[in-house]
């Protein structure tokens, strides 16, 4: 994980095609159990249209109450390598307002995928270190859902 003035960086290998990974965040039901920062922190799908200019909206449900809203556009969907997808976090969280990007990145990578998540365009500090850690919280869950489906089979 790296993180500059203007990007977080999060790269992870996963054990899986890239097919999995992709559909991992094209579809609601996979979307819904593994992508928050961390598994105290549960996502309620609010909204979820995954094509070329449809829109997404999640709330994430904090322990101590707390709900914050993240709301974006999917602005290019390649399967099974890319997808990249505005992020905004809604009123009256302390990060409201800034408009940044997703970049999700699918690479075949020995029996497995690399993949790459680059968040652009965080214009502060605390909000590059927080999205750093919470892409990384989540890439957490990711593996553990995966290893979960792998031994249910």
């Amino acid at each position: 994980m790296t993180a500059n003035r203007t990007h977080a960086e999060v790269r992870q290998h996963f054990n899986a095609t890239p097919q999995k990974i992709f559909t991992a965040f094209a579809e609601e039901r996979w979307v819904s159990r593994w992508l928050s920062p961390s598994a105290d922190i549960t996502l309620k799908v609010l909204q979820f249209d995954f094509r070329v200019g449809g829109a997404y909206q999640f709330a994430y449900h904090l322990p101590e109450g707390k709900t914050v809203t993240i709301n974006g556009v999917y602005r290019k969907i390649e399967p099974p390598s890319k997808i990249v997808f505005s992020w905004i976090i809604e009123p009256s969280d302390e990060h409201a307002g800034i408009l940044s990007e997703v970049t999700v990145t699918i690479t075949p990578y020995g029996d497995g995928v690399e993949l790459l998540i680059c968040h652009e365009k965080l214009m502060r500090t605390d909000a590059i270190e927080r999205h750093a850690q919470g892409w990384h919280g989540a890439l957490e869950q990711l593996t553990a859902l995966l290893e979960t489906e792998r031994k249910l089979k």
